[in-house]
């Protein structure tokens, strides 16, 4: 080998192993950097001697499990962290604070007071309990409120994040295909963008796609372009004030929205997925139930008119077509519109009487209608109209209504009933609703409001300051946050107790006790008040709850279904928390750094280095021996 050729050996190999000692040093620097990729250093042949080219240590596909892992655990985290605060404020069964434990703790007071219904400390209680159900119910709607509004916030402060990362994306990014293009180290770079491509992962699920150049493009989990060459715009209107039935803003990238029922690309993962579910899906749906609560609470404890009026005319028809009144469901399904719900405690009691004492009782429910429906559930106005006249039909008293006034359905549809007289004393009808059979629940079937009996009201629960009673899950939306105890009860506004034993919440007309002056051992409405908490009822199937049961079934249910609800989320936090862990040291294995290694390796390149020195020296002096031997 020539001198020359040596020295330049010797000098390419300092300058190699100069390199390489260099790399090892930037690995040990980086070591406890979670986004920084192990660099290696590799030799190649260069003009006589060696070159070093810098690699990076990297695994796609371990790369893109951990991105995944990291949107999926953020989107856990989001539901479980909304769930644990409706959690905490609310309780459960057993704590006393739940609605369905104030539920049942009204009902105890009911039956304890109707064990001595002349006792108004005991009525009083029971007026205190219902209050603190209305006050449960309106605290968990509050609550609910709460963490929709904070879910709302966070998905703001999450979408400008992500136009942050993107922008910070756009410039890392040109960067590596610039540097790429020109040949530079560009390793260091390419860490910077998977540093941000793991933030973008926290808050909406990603896929990248790598293309030639060293470019990336970036996509939702769903298919929507975040970055193609530019950063697309992530947009989001917040809502200022949530209440019951409020729909909040979509998320909307690239002009489509990923966010919300109307989404045709949803985003699958990602906090900004697990907000959006939080805000508009469990935390809408607990309050559904919270709402269908207190709408059956309104229903449940409403009152029927008793007021008596008496008819001059031959005729009397109802205001409206009998299927459309509320209690034959004109808003209900296919097959269960137009029909009226009799079975279980439900039931229909009125009495017919004419000026000549003739009288009788018309009491319709699932004992009394045995084969005079076809389903009791379904029972259709025909049905209605044939029961009534076979009650009428059966009268033997003396002296009989029989054969003197007939039900029917005229031409519109409308309930009426025709005395056998056309006109004068023998045709005037009396017409009155009588108190339930102890342990059921009136239903109104709609006459009462043509014969001037007052219209069903609410009784003591109200939610608006008309005292209307719900129908359907529209009317009873928003419930939960209005429920109140109804003022004519409550002794904290001047209220009487004793109506909660008597009757007449809503008004004089309404009144039970049938003692003149008030009976303070009239015990059947309290008895009556206190079967419906575990009456069995129909509920709306969008509570995502059974749609049959009694309240303090579905109360439990709902707190069972909030119980379970954070049960899973926790559950699915564990697990993709402990896939992203597992996937996080699979990557680090493959593409951290270990020091030890890094510190065998400058040694040895150490020992390299000095052996290239020793040769550099060697052929110095062989260069001055050879200049001194030619002077």
């Amino acid at each position: 080998m020539g001198l020359a050729l040596a020295l330049n050996s010797a000098r390419t190999s300092l300058l190699a192993t100069s390199a390489q000692i260099a790399v090892a040093a930037r690995n040990t620097a980086g070591a406890s950097d979670p986004f920084y990729s192990r660099k290696i250093a590799n030799l190649v042949a260069a003009g006589g001697g060696s070159a070093v080219s810098i690699q990076r240590a990297t695994d796609v596909a371990l790369f893109d499990r951990k991105l995944a892992g990291t949107s999926s655990v953020a989107a856990s985290e989001a539901v479980l962290g909304g769930l644990t605060t409706l959690q905490g404020t609310i309780g459960d069964t057993s704590d006393g604070t739940s609605p369905a434990a104030r539920l049942g703790a009204l009902n105890a007071a009911l039956k304890a007071a109707a064990n001595q219904p002349d006792d108004v400390a005991l009525a009083r209680d029971a007026v205190d309990r219902a209050r603190d159900l209305a006050t449960s119910l309106n605290n968990s709607a509050a609550a609910v409120e709460t963490v929709r509004m904070q879910a709302d916030a966070d998905l703001a402060e999450s979408v400008s994040r992500i136009n942050d990362l993107l922008s910070q994306f756009e410039a890392a990014n040109q960067v590596v295909t610039r540097g790429t293009a020109n040949g530079s180290d560009v390793t260091d770079a390419l860490d910077d963008r998977d540093r941000i491509l793991a933030g973008l992962s926290q808050e909406i699920g990603i896929s990248t796609v790598v293309r030639a150049g060293n470019d990336v493009a970036i996509y939702t989990d769903s298919g929507v372009p975040l970055f193609e060459r530019a950063a697309r715009r992530v947009s989001f209107t917040p809502t200022p004030a949530f209440s019951a039935g409020t729909t909040g803003g979509a998320v909307i990238v690239d002009g489509v929205p990923v966010t919300g029922a109307n989404s045709p690309m949803p985003v699958q993962s990602g906090r900004i997925a697990g907000l959006a579910e939080l805000r508009d899906g469990v935390a809408t749906r607990y309050e559904s139930q919270l709402d269908g609560i207190a709408a059956n609470l309104v229903d449940a404890f409403s009152e029927i008119g008793t007021s008596v009026l008496n008819q001059s005319t031959g005729q009397v028809s109802g205001l409206s077509a009998l299927a459309t009144t509320e209690a034959f469901r004109p808003g209900a399904a296919a097959g269960t519109a137009g029909t009226a719900d009799l079975s279980g405690a439900k039931e229909v009691a009125f009495s017919l009487g004419l000026a000549d004492g003739s009288a009788v009782k018309i009491v319709l429910n699932a004992s009394t209608m045995v084969g005079a429906a076809a389903d009791l559930s379904k029972v259709t106005p025909a049905e209605l109209v044939a029961a009534i006249n076979g009650r009428i039909a059966a009268d033997t008293a003396t002296p009989s209504l029989a054969g003197k006034v007939t039900a029917g359905l005229d031409a519109a549809g409308r309930l009426t009933f025709t005395t056998a007289a056309a006109t004068g004393a023998a045709a005037r009808l009396t017409v009155q609703n009588m108190a339930p059979t102890s342990g059921r629940m009136l239903v109104d079937v709609g006459f009462g409001v043509a014969f001037g009996v007052p219209p069903r009201a609410a009784g003591l629960f109200v939610a608006d300051a008309g005292g209307s009673v719900p129908s359907g899950p529209f009317a009873a939306t928003g419930l939960a946050a209005r429920l109140r105890i109804n003022a004519s009860v409550d002794p904290q506004r001047g209220g009487d107790v004793a109506l909660l034993r008597d009757g007449g919440i809503a008004g004089p007309g309404y009144r039970s006790n049938p003692a003149a002056t008030g009976g303070n051992a009239f015990a059947d409405r309290l008895r009556t008040l206190a079967s419906l908490v575990t009456a069995d009822r129909s509920f709306d199937a969008s509570a995502g709850l059974p749609t049959r049961g009694s309240l303090q079934d579905f109360a439990t249910a709902s707190v069972g279904w909030l119980a379970g609800k954070r049960q899973a989320a926790t559950a699915e936090s564990n697990y993709q928390s402990t896939l992203l862990a597992r996937a996080s040291d699979a990557y680090s294995n493959a593409t951290g750094v270990n020091t030890d290694d890094e510190t065998a390796s400058t040694l040895a390149l150490e020992r390299s280095y000095t052996a290239s020195a020793k040769l550099l020296t060697l052929v110095n002096d062989l260069l001055k021996t050879l200049m001194d031997a030619v002077r």
